[in-house]
């Protein structure tokens, strides 16, 4: 088991995934804006499963209710921050679907009965996805968590690593939401 353990710290470490170290809501996480992708850049698609089993289809492109997503890469398995992602995605989501945001989250390296099981004890109230090295490599995923906004004309908005405060994510979020109608949190 130790050995196992080992074999995939070292998979973790050389490709290039982090876990993430606690942050306390004071500390600030940088922005990764403009290192990778740039904003404005035309956000990729995804076709991927469902814990269950079904496909789930992102194309911004095809957006007619002009809609503001949120993809966040995050894992269950390896991030000890795990609770925070689930608390402040879901009060994202909570605060901001009746404005247009539809959150998804994809997970990391996640086999799909061991996330239905953790799913069952902890659920999320947003779509959850299995990401592929596809899909990483398509939106260059560099750590865990990371989260993509993806404007209603389907381009990339803001890109943020690490674990920002509630209010820090709202922040960023609430100015691609305007003249809806909803809990604006503020």
């Amino acid at each position: 088991m130790i050995k196992v353990l080992s074999i995939i710290a070292t998979i973790l470490l050389f490709s290039g995934c982090q876990s993430s170290t606690p942050v306390s809501p004071s500390e600030t996480p940088t922005p990764t804006q403009g290192q990778t992708s740039a904003s404005g850049d035309p956000s990729p698609k995804f076709s991927l499963t469902s814990p269950d089993g079904t496909t789930v289809k992102f194309d911004p492109s095809q957006n007619p209710d002009n809609e503001v997503f949120l993809l966040y890469f995050w894992s269950y398995r390896w991030d000890p921050n795990v609770v925070t992602f689930r608390e402040r995605t879901s009060e994202l989501h909570e605060r901001f679907a009746p404005r247009g945001l539809v959150v998804y989250g994809i997970a990391y390296d996640e086999e799909p009965a061991g996330l239905r099981k953790y799913l069952s004890q902890n659920s999320l109230p947003f779509e959850v996805v299995v990401g592929t090295d596809a899909t990483y490599r398509d939106f260059k995923i560099e750590s865990i968590p990371t989260g993509i906004l993806v404007d209603s004309s389907g381009k990339i908005a803001e890109r943020f690593s690490g674990y920002y405060s509630t209010e820090e994510l709202a922040e960023k979020i609430s100015p691609y939401l305007p003249g809806r109608t909803g809990n604006s949190g503020g």
